[in-house]
């Protein structure tokens, strides 16, 4: 191989191991991603696996199933219908928490009596509220309330012994089943994405180790040729 053909093989070769190098670059990095997000993932699901949750139940036989997650309905609806007979009251306005006006209004009572929240109707937000304390439950329907002064009305937190009757606070299974299903299906994508971005890290290592040698052996002859080529003219 001529002193041109050397030089220009060279080049090429340099040219192909920089873009070698760049690409196990970005390959090393999309790995990086994907285990930053199974870390996320992983946080997700053990937070499902273990959230705390407020659980509604409906006396059967004497006792009490807590079976499903505390609604707004539930805690209005009357007692014989399975519902706790009760209301919310803002604990910073000590008005009634109502989703929308009660049409008609409670005899003694106004539009100003009222807190309008329509997201009460989200268990979310409920028990986020009832945990901070931002609501509390009064022992009165909504008739009995409008009839009411104020200073007769018995409040209660979610967590006083006489609303311990129909909620209790306790890790929610609800959604153990989803979130696992859901891990597990990533797990196996991360898995795959994460073997196929393996095989072609090495793939591209053994292309550099094979440019690595190439260029050695270039440089060789590129010397070779130099010290001929003083020889010639020495």
């Amino acid at each position: 191989m001529g002193m041109s053909a050397s030089q220009s093989r060279f080049l090429m070769l340099t040219a192909q191991k920089s873009n070698n190098e760049y690409q196990a670059q970005n390959i090393t990095f999309e790995r990086m991603m994907l285990a930053e997000n199974v870390e996320r993932w992983t946080e997700e699901y053990n937070n499902d696996m273990q959230n705390q949750t407020l659980l509604f139940g409906q006396a059967n036989n004497g006792s009490v199933n807590f079976n499903s997650r505390l609604r707004y309905d539930d805690i209005v609806r009357d007692t014989e219908e399975g519902g706790m007979s009760m209301s919310l009251i803002s604990a910073t306005s000590n008005r009634i928490v109502v989703p929308a006006i009660p049409d008609p209004l409670p005899e003694g009572k106004t539009r100003d009596d009222y807190f309008i929240c329509p997201d009460v109707n989200d268990v979310d937000f409920l028990e986020k509220n009832l945990r901070e304390g931002n609501f509390l439950f009064v022992d009165k329907n909504t008739t009995m309330i409008g009839m009411t002064d104020k200073s007769e009305w018995n409040t209660f937190a979610y967590n006083d012994f006489a609303i311990q009757t129909y909620i209790t606070d306790t890790y929610d299974k609800t959604d153990d089943a989803a979130a696992q299903a859901l891990y597990d299906e990533r797990t196996a994508k991360f898995q795959k994405a994460d073997k196929l971005l393996e095989c072609q890290l090495k793939k591209l290592e053994t292309e550099h180790n094979a440019i690595e040698t190439e260029i050695e052996s270039v440089q060789k002859v590129i010397k070779t040729n130099v010290e001929a080529s003083f020889k010639t003219f020495g």
